[in-house]
């Protein structure tokens, strides 16, 4: 076990023993059974991405709209390619933390938690 596992206790926690605050919510029992694989995959990581991805298409569907709606005024189009940039910027932001992620939990010993 490295430094870091006995530092956090990562794998050791049992929480399966403390009182339910919510009883339609089951109690894992260490704390890298959130992120552990489910039916397909990671799922708490596979709901981050689609939410993103959701967004990420909702701004290019607001961006086509402000586009139609410019009727050529080069101020809205502008506005428009903004949120076009903000939105592709925003989606590799995502996938940059994703891999960050990913090295920094390798790196400390963490195995893969992502």
């Amino acid at each position: 076990m490295t430094l870091i596992n006995h530092v956090l206790a990562v794998g050791d926690v049992e929480i399966s023993t403390l009182n339910n605050p919510a009883p339609n919510i089951p109690l894992t029992s260490k704390i890298t059974d959130l992120f552990g694989e489910r039916e397909n995959g990671f799922w708490l990581i596979n709901l981050v991405f689609v939410i993103i991805g959701l967004i990420f298409f909702a701004n290019l569907v607001m961006a086509g709209w402000e586009f139609m709606m410019s009727s050529g005024d080069a101020k809205k189009t502008a506005a428009a390619n903004t949120r076009i940039t903000n939105a592709l910027f925003g989606l590799v932001m995502a996938a940059a933390a994703f891999i960050v992620v990913n090295l920094v939990t390798n790196v400390l010993g963490l195995g893969s938690l992502v």
